[in-house]
């Protein structure tokens, strides 16, 4: 490791030591989205030392998204959030490798934005990328970190790679979000904790450091507080992962 690198990391290292550090910095981690969840992930994420960290987003910065993400200021306005989000973490780590990627992630594009990836994180807004998200990443085996922020709340479940349980034994296909931040709010506290608590699921997924959130959302609350897991139960019948499928669509 480089006397620089060394010292960047040299209050991590003492906990989690040099060979998890190294298999950090070996590791490619996909963030999908770019706002108040992403700009933070992907900020820890480069932090920690993480060798490849591709942001992926289409929507340029708004006036809307300051008050919940430090990556972004005033002059970034309608800019790039992938950009900027790649630009200013680029800067952090000497050789550290940040990939900033201006697209929507669907089904027509998945595999070309998220194939080689050893962990991806969903910090979207929305069910129909999670959808391929965790559709993309059953069918290839890569272990992925859900999270969603709503008002001073928030979720966050680790999927192994190969799924069972999945996204979808919780949400099935259909399931749309009946709110949106634009009208139901959104605090930048909870979206901070829900951040953090995913880029540290990376972080045990990449290194094995302790056993990853497998099996369980996570359900915060600020106002009471609130911090509980809920068991997830696996679904046979389900249509991404249940045992029922046809082989050739596993």
């Amino acid at each position: 490791m480089e006397i620089e690198t060394f010292d960047l990391f040299s209050r991590q290292t003492p906990f989690i030591g040099m060979d998890r550090q190294a298999a950090l910095t070996q590791a490619k981690v996909a963030v999908v989205g770019a706002g108040g969840l992403g700009s933070h992930v992907g900020s820890l994420l480069v932090r920690a030392g993480v060798g490849v960290v591709r942001i992926i987003d289409r929507d340029m910065v708004e006036y809307s998204n300051l008050p919940r993400t430090a990556m972004y200021d005033r002059s970034n306005i309608g800019k790039a959030k992938a950009f900027v989000a790649s630009q200013k973490l680029g800067n952090i780590v000497s050789g550290n490798r940040v990939d900033g990627m201006i697209e929507n992630v669907a089904a027509s594009n998945v595999k070309d934005v998220l194939a080689g990836f050893d962990v991806i994180v969903d910090c979207t807004d929305n069910m129909d990328s999670r959808y391929v998200i965790n559709k993309f990443c059953v069918r290839n085996k890569v272990p992925w970190v859900y999270g969603a922020v709503l008002r001073d709340e928030g979720f966050s479940s680790t999927f192994r790679a190969g799924g069972r349980p999945c996204l979808n034994c919780i949400y099935r296909m259909k399931t749309k979000e009946t709110e949106k931040t634009e009208n139901a709010g959104v605090l930048g506290p909870a979206v901070a904790m829900v951040a953090s608590w995913q880029a540290m699921e990376v972080i045990k997924l990449i290194t094995g450091l302790s056993e990853p959130n497998f099996g369980k959302m996570l359900r915060i609350k600020l106002d009471k507080p609130v911090f509980e897991f809920l068991e997830i139960n696996k679904q046979e019948e389900c249509e991404i992962c249940g045992k029922n499928l046809p082989k050739n669509m596993v």
